[in-house]
């Protein structure tokens, strides 16, 4: 997955143009996970929704696979921070809405969701749960799980754990990357948190203005140890470049 010079322009009644990426370039390799922080409105969703084919660039290319993105390519899943299930649906229903679409036989596409569920550690009594029955952290697992049942090879995640409290958003880390220590799947990953930037990545990519402003590798061995001092030093390095680049520009970090 990479994004060649692309940028985005929204012409809105207020504002003539609101440029929400510009000359925006980053090589996601194939097989690694990255996670891009940044501030409110700095281009992070945008980002995702042009790798998605929701929308399109002004210029520049978004290409997935070497091909250039002109619509919502295979392959690719999709994990929001609302997770936008659907209400009517139960969570069985919901997570085989993919396979369904792709016409694939009712016993197979179930098989297929309780497989995924159980990796998300979801117990099989929430099969028939409306989303709006299930806790914060179970939604947020069912997304994931919609998002997988697929087999996708690209993930595209919106801050999918900031709705949650602490120690869940934590064990959701821990489901993630389980998933991805198996599958080996490319993961981008749009975040505030730095610490959830630095427990997660490969790669942190800091953003602001639509612009990539600072990449650092993360090469802690996982699992990470959040209070190690080798942690401590990298969310710092990170945070150092937030103060650089985000909050002395006048960014809401």
């Amino acid at each position: 997955m990479r994004f060649d010079g692309a940028s985005k322009c929204f012409v809105t009644p207020a504002r003539p143009e609101v440029w929400a990426l510009r000359d925006f370039s980053l090589a996601c390799p194939a097989g690694q996970l990255t996670c891009v922080v940044g501030p409110s409105g700095c281009g992070k969703t945008t980002l995702l929704r042009l790798a998605a084919g929701l929308d399109f660039p002004t210029s520049g290319r978004v290409l997935m696979r070497g091909r250039p993105v002109d619509g919502p390519p295979d392959g690719v899943g999709l994990v929001s921070q609302e997770g936008t299930l659907l209400p009517w649906r139960r969570a069985l229903a919901n997570v085989t809405l993919g396979l369904e679409i792709r016409g694939m036989g009712r016993a197979e596409r179930r098989a297929a969701a309780r497989a995924v569920l159980e990796r998300v550690h979801l117990a099989r009594d929430v099969e028939r749960s409306y989303p709006h029955e299930l806790s914060g952290g179970m939604r947020q697992r069912l997304a994931l799980a919609r998002a997988l049942c697929p087999n996708p090879r690209i993930l595209l995640m919106d801050e999918p754990f900031a709705s949650v409290d602490e120690p869940t958003r934590h064990h959701l880390q821990g489901d993630l990357l389980g998933v991805w220590a198996a599958d080996g799947q490319t993961i981008l990953f749009v975040t505030h948190s730095i610490e959830e930037a630095v427990y997660l990545a490969d790669r942190v990519v800091v953003m602001t203005f639509g612009r990539t402003v600072a990449e650092i590798p993360v090469p802690l061995p996982r699992p990470r140890d959040r209070l190690s001092q080798e942690f401590i030093d990298l969310l710092l390095l990170v945070r150092r470049a937030f103060t650089e680049h985000v909050d002395a520009k006048g960014g809401d970090a």
